[in-house]
Order: structure tokens, then sequence, then C-alpha cells
């Protein structure tokens, strides 16, 4: 999984646009058994609504309204597409987007959906969305470094599996810095207009 030199898969450093093909791709993911929304933190914004383009990146989000308070995410990157649901979160004085499998997708028995997290900043017709930084958990769970009021592991293809409940995880994310190593580099998106989506 390393490059001479020790840096990881250049794959790894644009977390956000793996962090999208969430279940898809193989390592370099920060994901969590549990959810970090709980009914109490729900959020609904209809601004982030529409098609979101990353021109650094060549991928594309089209957001929709879904079900409960949530969000149909249906992604283009340029090694895959897929759909996924999203619940916008508050903690603290942020907003966060947790991103799973789409709802009502039957994957059989023995697959599990996770949860990957995404801090989101909306700004006019600009989304930022964060990951977690796959580096530093991979960094803390490989070398056996707790990270205080969080548990976390590697699974088999080597993603960083957060397996602490949804209050410890909430907690836990409240506590950090947002410029903290904890978190990967932004992805920013920009709305496309209508006339650009003809």
């Amino acid at each position: 999984m390393r490059f001479d030199g020790g840096s990881r898969l250049l794959a790894c450093g644009r977390a956000l646009a793996l962090t999208l093909a969430v279940l898809a791709a193989p390592g370099c993911l920060v994901v969590s058994l549990h959810p970090s929304y709980d009914a109490d933190s729900l959020r609904w914004d209809p601004a982030l609504l529409g098609v979101w383009q990353n021109a650094e990146d060549r991928a594309s989000l089209q957001i929709e309204r879904a079900d409960w308070k949530s969000y149909r995410i249906k992604y283009v990157y340029p090694i895959e597409t897929g759909e996924l649901t999203g619940y916008l979160t508050a903690v603290g004085d942020d907003l966060f987007l947790d991103v799973m499998p789409a709802r009502g997708d039957d994957r059989g028995s023995f697959l599990v959906p996770v949860h990957a997290l995404l801090r989101v900043r909306l700004t006019d017709d600009r989304l930022d969305l964060t990951p977690l930084s796959y580096d530093w958990f991979f960094d803390h769970a490989r070398y056996g470094r707790k990270i205080p009021g969080l548990d976390v592991t590697l699974d088999q293809k080597e993603n960083a599996l957060i397996v602490s409940p949804t209050s410890a995880l909430r907690n836990w994310v409240r506590g950090q810095v947002a410029t903290g190593p904890m978190f990967g580099a932004p992805a920013a998106f920009v709305r496309k207009q209508a006339e650009e989506i003809r």
C-alpha cells in the first residue's frame, strides 16, 4: 500500500473522490459501522440540492431530495458511478454529510452498510466537502496509537473502520479542530447552472 519513501497512494490523498465511491473502492477509506447522526441532530438544507461539478477531479454530484430528511446522491467519477444516501447532521457548530450505500438496495446478507463522514461548507454556489484523513487514521490504527474517545481498526482492505457507537463518534468529532490533521483535504464543487446541465 506504500510507495518507496513512505508516501501513500496518491488516490488516498484525493480522499473525497474515493469517499464518494465509499463502498466500491478498495482501501483508502475512513468509514464507521454506526451513523454519525441521531434523530435530534438531523438537518435539512435545500441549498444542497442540485448538480455539482469538481473540475479538478472530473467528478460530479447530483443531489436530490429523498425520504425522511435524507438526500439521494448520484456521483460520477472517472473510474465509476454510483448512488449513495446522505444525511445532514449538526455536530457542534459544523455540518456534516453522513453518506452510506443507497437505502433500499438489497446487497445481500453478508454486506454491512458503512458510513463516511464529510464536513460540509456551503457558500453560495460552492460546496466544499472534507473527509476524515485516511493517512491520519491509518497511522493510528496500523501502529496501535489509541485515539482518545474513539475505537478504530483496519479491515482486510486496510480501510480505517470506526467501531465506536454514534454518541462516541459525535463527541469525538465535536472535540476536533476543523483544521486538524484528522481531516483530509477538502474537495471543492461548483454548482452547475440549469443552462450548463442541458
